[in-house]
């Protein structure tokens, strides 16, 4: 690796991790101004506060790095061009793509860890956040519980499932109604089975206790009694664990389990799909916002670093938009959910494709 490289990357890194610690420290001081009240009401301690951002500043993480990353391009990138330091590179025969090769390969690698700390760490601490924010803040957040009330979800197409009390820890509840019809698109009630008591049996699957089972059959009603009795149920322990877990506390192979278990129980599923697909989208905008940066803080303009900073800005600001607005034309359409999700990036990389070839070289 040249010298020139290794000072390239080692100033991007420093400025990324300097601008990182004061985005989130504005983000978190924002944050604190709107919630402190309401920890002082619910008495929370100082020391409960201080966790609830730590739990909070791995969230700040994920929605920023595009972010940072864009800014410490521009201002290292646009620190040499200020200098007439670009100038003296392309002079001794070094092309722009030459300055651009290690930091494409440094955002490749950022993304990278962006998309596994996206997906499989942020998840894990949400709970801790979420714990928190019920306990003091008083939002319904989602959050692990150990025991569900109230419980209703389509286990398959023709089969509806409501539940009125279950402990996760003991794998026991109360109140277990199942009700099969005839078609998911006119239903007619075929069956109805009603338990007073059920268990998760892990070899047996779902055992019942004083049930009854009515049983509607060419206009005849009949009825039948058990004092235990096995049901078959494609929502198993595990599943029904999950179901009072928010979005954003699943890790990606968890997410993707959930949104086939709702496709199976007949739901459309597709603003699942959706989202799903731009959370593994937006952490290659750090690849992007380099290959936008990088040519376009080379060329020297009058206003320096404040022209920088203000495309930053304004770049964050239409990348965020246009996902949003791409998101929910895309939900009325007949395009793969994956396109819709990653149609941002897309129009992106357009962009940053048509800046890199009208730059001089």
């Amino acid at each position: 690796m040249r010298i020139l490289d290794r000072y390239v990357l080692t100033s991007t890194i420093a400025s990324m991790g300097f601008a990182l610690l004061a985005l989130a420290l504005v983000f978190i001081i924002v944050n604190l101004i709107e919630s402190l009240d309401r920890f002082i009401d619910q008495q929370a301690s100082p020391e409960t506060i201080v966790l609830y951002y730590v739990y909070f500043f791995p969230e700040v993480i994920k929605l920023l790095l595009p972010v940072t990353v864009l800014v410490a391009t521009l201002f290292v990138i646009g620190r040499l061009t200020d200098n007439y330091e670009t100038t003296a590179m392309k002079s001794a025969g070094m092309s722009l793509y030459r300055l651009l090769l290690p930091l494409a390969l440094l955002s490749i690698v950022i993304a990278g860890g962006h998309l596994y700390f996206n997906g499989w760490i942020v998840p894990r601490i949400l709970s801790k956040k979420f714990a928190i924010e019920r306990q003091y803040l008083g939002r319904n957040t989602g959050g692990i519980q150990n025991n569900l009330y109230g419980v209703y979800l389509r286990d398959t197409p023709r089969r509806i499932v409501s539940i009125g009390y279950y402990d996760l820890r003991l794998g026991q509840g109360t109140d277990l109604s199942v009700e099969e019809y005839s078609d998911a698109t006119y239903p007619h009630l075929l069956r109805r089975f009603d338990a007073q008591r059920f268990r998760w049996d892990s070899t047996e699957g779902w055992i019942a206790e004083n049930c009854y089972e009515h049983t509607l059959e060419n206009s005849r009603l009949t009825g039948r009694y058990y004092s235990t009795c096995p049901i078959q149920l494609t929502t198993d322990h595990k599943r029904l664990a999950t179901l009072e877990r928010s979005f954003d506390e699943m890790t990606y192979p968890e997410r993707a389990d959930y949104i086939a278990f709702l496709r199976r129980g007949g739901r459309d599923t597709r603003q699942f799909d959706i989202t799903h697909a731009g959370e593994y989208a937006f952490p290659f905008a750090d690849v992007i916002v380099v290959l936008i940066a990088v040519p376009f803080a080379s060329v020297k303009k009058r206003s320096g670093l404040a022209a920088n900073i203000a495309a930053a800005m304004l770049l964050t600001f239409l990348y965020l938009v246009l996902t949003k607005v791409l998101q929910a034309i895309g939900l009325g359409t007949a395009l793969s959910p994956t396109l819709v999700g990653w149609s941002a990036n897309i129009v992106f990389s357009v962009i940053a494709a048509a800046i890199l070839f009208r730059t001089p070289t």
